[in-house]
């Protein structure tokens, strides 16, 4: 499989029924899930690696991720209804992952690698700082969307945690029209990929 099989599969998955604003439901676009999974496995890190897809939604990431190789996928989210149609579209990929709906900070266990799209923070300030607390105290690896401007915030926060920035990507990520407030189709806003490693 290559990058581009990679997208055609995940744009078969389902998106969210009726996004919840305040837990920042946007689906992580096929396009842009498949290119950084992609740089995630060209180095290494997904295949037969346990992974971990925390504040998972429907799934995108996680599934990528076992498409990809994974040994083992963990997804979890807090919304019963989003893992519903998670485990729908595992289903519809073919893949066994384990789904948990439980609150990120009641996740437990170890992993490799965690790969996650947490909250952004807009609606709710400070919605992504579990993610980052939780995911570095599950594996020495962390892949992470954060949105753009946050930065110092983010390595200082990373760094708290204990842990460190190894790398970060500037991408415009791609927002549908799903909240009422939103009055365009499709706006980009600029988020940042970082790689945190565990000190």
């Amino acid at each position: 499989m290559d990058k581009k099989e990679l997208e055609l599969e995940l744009e078969k998955l389902e998106g969210f029924q009726d996004p919840d604003s305040k837990l920042e439901q946007y689906r992580t676009p096929p396009e842009l899930a498949s290119s950084v999974l992609w740089s995630v496995y060209m180095k290494g890190e997904i295949e037969g690696k346990k992974i971990y897809d925390l504040g998972c939604g429907t799934g995108t990431l996680g599934i990528g991720a076992k498409i990809l190789g994974a040994e083992e996928v963990v997804c979890v989210d807090v919304d019963e209804k989003a893992i519903e149609i998670a485990k729908k579209n595992a289903k519809k990929a073919g893949v066994d992952i384990e789904f948990l709906a439980i609150d990120v900070m009641e996740a437990s266990g170890s992993a490799d690698i965690v790969i996650q799209n947490p909250p952004f923070g807009s609606q709710v300030p400070g919605s992504d700082r579990p993610f980052i607390k939780k995911s570095l105290k599950i594996a020495p690896v962390v892949y992470s969307f954060h949105m753009g401007g946050t930065d110092r915030f983010v390595r200082r926060y990373v760094d708290n945690c204990g842990g460190v920035v190894t790398s970060s990507q500037t991408i415009n990520f791609p927002l549908e029209r799903t909240m009422p407030w939103h009055d365009k189709d499709i706006e980009s806003v600029e988020v940042v990929f970082y790689r945190f490693e565990r000190k």
